[in-house]
Formats: C-alpha cells, structure tokens, sequence
C-alpha cells in the first residue's frame, strides 16, 4: 500500500514541478520563449529527480554494514516513488519535441513530429519504457531482499544528470564559452568517470572482499544476468565517458577548422547523450 502511495505522489510530484518551475521562470527569465521555459523546466525536474535518487544512493553505500544482507527500506520505497518519472518523462520529451517542431515550421504534423521524436531519442524511450518493467522488479522482488549495496551504487549513476543539464541549460543560453560552461564540463567528466564508469568495476571489488575471493574471480561467481548487465552498462557508460572527455580536450586545444563548430556535438538529456543533427 506504500509502494502504490509513493507512486502515485510521484505521479503529481514531477509534472506539477515542470509546471511551476516553468510559470516561475516567467519572471526568472522574461525575455525566454515558452518552448525555451519548457526545456528548461524538463533538465531542472531530471535534475531533481538525479538528486534525490543520489541521495539515497549514497546514503545507503555508506551506510550499509553487510553488502549481501543490510536492508535499508528507503532504497525500495524511492523506487516505488521514481518508478512514475519514467512515464512522465516520456510524455515531457515529446511534449518538447511537439513544441519545438511547431514553433520551427507551424505546418507540421503530428506523425513527422511522433517519427523524428522517436528517430531522435530512440535509445532514451526505450530505456524509459524497459526500465520500469525490467529494472523495477528486479529491485523490489527478482532480487530476494538481497544486494541493497549494489542497488544504491546503480543509484549513484545518477550524479552526473545535474551537470548533463546545467550543460544544456548553459547552451540555451549560448554560454559554451564561459567559465560556468567549462568548469561544468570538467566537473561532468569527473563525475560521470566515477559514478558511471568506476562504479561497476567497484563493485566487484566490494564483492571480491565479501566473499574473501581474487577480485579476478569475481565474475565467475556472480550471476551471469549480473555480469551482463554490468558489462552493458559498463560499456555504454564507457563509450559516453569517452566522448565527453574528447568534447572537454576539445576546448581546450580548439584548432581554426573546430573553432567554428561547438564544443561538443554531444547533448546530454535526462541521464543520457545522443549526438544533435
């Protein structure tokens, strides 16, 4: 009964913050247009979102005192809470895209809007449409009240979201040159090399001294649906890391023919990267 209360908060929480915060940057940001306030307000709630699964995250990393058995209640009730930020946010992107496409060219339609939104971030719907399904009960029941540590360390992938959006909000506002936008990429590297990257590779080594095994062993002796799934998180995340990293070294040694193109064509979105057109 928590679990369904929690979700349906959730349900009101995320888009009635998008509301507000878009009508409060009416007078924050008056010169911006309404589709410029609505993409602000999708980063500034996925940040929010990225926040509070960090919290939990770490509160529960260095709070747990068995890696296997320590049950910490909040890990499962935030999931019931976030579980319905997936849904909102679907509806939020294409909401974006609807209002982008139309203020570009009024005369399109709704199918062309529908097939480039879903062209376009493919890869962040069906993550959005996977996760509750997959991902969910794999939290809260597959896993047999087990792992808690290694949940929350999934959680901390979340910390680098509030960076993707400060970068994207920085854009909208043609400051890819300025102090705030550099050291913000530099504090995205950072961030999304130790709690997207480094983290997998922790883990099994937080298992290997657990279980008092070589840390080379450590896969043989977790499932191999963990292994999968860390080795395709790991690789993704790996990939993304990478060109964030060429984005930022881009800045910095700027050659006349890159200096005519942004810093990076890569924009993050709600946790994820896609390339721009």
């Amino acid at each position: 009964m928590v679990g369904i209360t929690l979700f349906i908060a959730g349900f009101f929480a995320f888009p009635s913050s998008h509301i507000l915060f878009t009508f409060l940057q009416r007078y924050i940001f008056p010169g911006l247009s309404y589709v410029d306030r609505f993409s602000i307000s999708t980063r500034f709630v996925s940040a929010l979102q990225a926040l509070g699964a960090s919290l939990v995250g770490l509160k529960v990393v260095f709070t747990s005192t068995d890696i296997m058995l320590h049950r910490q209640p909040i890990l499962t009730l935030y999931a019931c809470f976030g579980l319905s930020y997936f849904y909102y946010d679907v509806v939020v992107m294409f909401i974006g895209t609807y209002l982008e496409e139309k203020q570009e060219d009024p005369q399109r339609d709704i199918y062309h809007i529908w097939t480039k939104f879903c062209k376009k971030k493919k890869l962040i719907v069906l993550h959005h449409l996977l996760l509750p399904l997959i991902g969910f009960p794999a939290v809260t029941v597959w896993r047999k009240e087990k792992g808690d540590f290694f949940v929350a360390c999934v959680y901390l992938n979340e910390m680098s979201t509030p960076f993707l959006s400060l970068k994207a909000v920085l854009e909208k506002f043609e400051m890819r040159k300025s102090i705030l936008y550099v050291t913000n990429g530099v504090l995205l590297a950072t961030m999304f090399l130790f709690c997207r990257v480094l983290v997998y590779p922790y883990m099994y080594w937080c298992y290997a001294q657990y279980a008092n095994i070589p840390f080379l062993q450590t896969p043989l002796k977790v499932p191999l649906f963990c292994n999968s799934f860390c080795f395709l998180l790991f690789s993704v995340q790996l990939y993304w890391f990478l060109i964030i990293v060429r984005g930022v070294l881009r800045f910095f040694k700027p050659s006349p023919k890159l200096q005519q193109k942004p810093v990076s064509n890569v924009n993050g979105e709600n946790g994820f990267l896609h390339k721009s057109d």
